[in-house]
């Protein structure tokens, strides 16, 4: 049996103090990036430094310093909401990992959310950020343009739905709504259009993962409810570039005028490699 006197109680409550201490100075915290490598950032947050400076740049005026947030620790503030959408961890594990309370965890992601939505994404995101001059001269590619195009006045767009898996709901009709039978998990679906050097013009969504969602279902939807004035930006002979989920919305777009590229259909009974060979040989 071991006994513990004065002294060595007192001993022991001090080691853990310092211990305590100095576990509580390696809690991540990204006030300082200069304690971050380029990689470890990366991994972090999903964002390289000189990224991450620039969106701390963009919307630091617009987080509220309060007594619990100064503005030495706005960027504390954005690494932890980045951080979350990376890890996917739950806010009592980041109370731990960034020493502060459950509570204060999400107020950082509110008001990360929040002043993103205000400062940052309209201006980097959407078809109003951008205009069809800047798209066709410095967001496409010469490749695309000779197979593609007619003219130096067409635009083209990249369109093709995308998930993001999401945790299994606790209400029965959402949970049914973004169940998706095809790829057997809860999960949304936003429509990505992006240029053909892969820069993106908007993300639309999410939408839920029933059967009623399909790609061309979704594009049915964009271009009837006119989101984000889709077809005041687009114009005729414009060309959109998609794969067969979108063959039942070919007839909307030729409505606009709009040209629809997608793989050709093989005749029944063919395959991949009679289709080269008639190709080659004529």
């Amino acid at each position: 049996m071991f006994f513990l006197n004065r002294s060595s109680l007192l001993n022991l409550l001090t080691a853990v103090r310092e211990y305590c201490v100095c576990s509580k100075s390696k809690r991540l915290s990204f006030d300082d990036l200069t304690t971050f490598s380029e990689e470890d950032l990366l991994n972090l947050t999903g964002i390289s430094v000189s990224n991450f400076l620039a969106l701390l740049k963009a919307v630091e005026l617009s987080i509220r310093n309060t007594p619990a947030r100064t503005a030495r620790t706005v960027a504390t503030t954005i690494g932890i909401f980045l951080f979350k959408l990376k890890s996917g961890l739950s806010n009592k594990v980041l109370s731990t990992l960034f020493d502060v309370s459950k509570s204060s965890v999400r107020r950082a992601i509110q008001t990360s959310r929040k002043v993103l939505m205000t400062d940052f994404v309209p201006f980097n995101l959407g078809f109003s950020h951008i205009s069809r001059e800047d798209v066709i001269n410095k967001h496409t590619r010469n490749l695309a343009q000779l197979l593609f195009t007619e003219n130096k006045e067409q635009v083209i767009l990249v369109l093709d739905g995308t998930y993001i898996y999401i945790q299994k709901s606790g209400n029965f009709q959402f949970q049914r709504q973004t169940y998706s039978m095809h790829k057997g998990r809860p999960l949304v679906k936003p429509m990505v259009i992006v240029t053909t050097s892969g820069y993106f013009i908007s993300v639309i969504g999410p939408y839920l993962a029933n059967s009623k969602n399909n790609d061309a279902s979704i594009l049915h939807h964009i271009i009837k409810i006119n989101i984000e004035e889709i077809k005041n930006w687009v114009k005729e002979n414009d060309i959109f570039v998609v794969d067969r989920g979108f063959r039942d919305a070919t007839s909307l777009l030729e409505e606009l005028g709009i040209h629809a590229q997608m793989p050709s259909f093989l005749p029944r009974g063919s395959n991949n490699y009679q289709l080269i060979w008639q190709t080659l040989h004529g």
